[in-house]
């Protein structure tokens, strides 16, 4: 009875006690002024706004450019399909971006107030934005990895272990200026998507103590970073080598040492993981 999802055919969420198991519905009390289905039908709408409030601290930016109505109809729908199964609400966030990948239409998400659509790649991006924020801030803490000499004959072989409170970000749409400022700004109503980048932007998203910081990578900066997340040292390398024009490998040399370094610095990474013997 809880589950049962909010009707918002008439443009509000409403419940439907209509739907609710008639033998639950007898044996529920009636009060003075209500009767058991009323009285049942405060939890169910209770349960799904205090699931729709934990969805809209996460994903800010995602419920502002769906509108607060219809990011809601997308939880709901994902929630139906993964209903909660632990007492930890923040379980329950886990795999929402992914869900909007394949929710979203093909074509646009009509907006109202808006002229057109809003392009489903901007609203997938914002929800990795958001989750990533999400991510970051509550990961737990970790010690930075300090390379030592005696991790230099097994570095190539080995992958990086990365630092949860860190993640590389891509927007093609100014998104995370516009996270901030929907952060201070009051409604409900959906927000304009600004102007397509001319080219994507990447920022690396660090917590430092109990803050959250971003920071401008250049492109094969945050490529590098991600492939050193997925493969060994060397192969990272040799990728990102290969995908480089005769131009930039003129430069690459020294501008791995010094992307490699800042991410030392940064503390990205907590350990090296040996390969897997052969």
């Amino acid at each position: 009875m809880l589950r049962t999802p909010l009707d918002g055919t008439s443009g509000t969420l409403a419940v439907t006690p209509s739907s609710y198991d008639r033998e639950l519905t007898e044996l529920a009390l009636a009060s003075t002024k209500l009767g058991s289905t009323d009285r049942l039908a405060i939890y169910n709408r209770q349960y799904w706004f205090r699931l729709f409030t934990v969805f809209h601290g996460a994903f800010p930016l995602t419920t502002r450019l769906l509108s607060h109505f219809t990011f809601n109809a997308y939880v709901s729908r994902f929630l139906v399909a993964r209903p909660p199964r632990g007492w930890d609400l923040d379980a329950m966030l886990v795999g929402f971006d992914d869900f909007l990948l394949e929710a979203l239409p093909a074509g646009t998400v009509p907006i109202a107030g808006q002229r057109v659509g809003i392009e489903p790649l901007a609203v997938v991006q914002a929800a990795r934005i958001d989750a990533a924020f999400h991510r970051v801030f509550r990961a737990p803490a970790v010690e930075p990895f300090h390379p030592r000499a005696e991790h230099a004959e097994q570095l190539l072989s080995s992958r990086l272990s990365a630092s949860p409170a860190a993640a590389v970000l891509e927007e093609h749409w100014p998104l995370c200026e516009l996270r901030r400022a929907v952060a201070l700004a009051a409604g409900e109503a959906a927000v304009a998507l600004p102007e397509r980048l001319s080219q994507p932007r990447f920022w690396l998203l660090l917590r430092t103590g109990t803050k959250l910081g971003l920071s401008a990578l250049e492109p094969r900066e945050a490529q590098l970073w991600r492939l050193l997340q997925e493969l060994r040292v060397g192969a990272a390398l040799e990728k990102l080598e290969a995908d480089c024009s005769s131009g930039e490998r003129v430069d690459l040399p020294t501008n791995t040492q010094r992307w490699l370094a800042r991410s030392v610095t940064l503390g990205l990474w907590t350990g090296l993981e040996a390969a897997p013997p052969r």
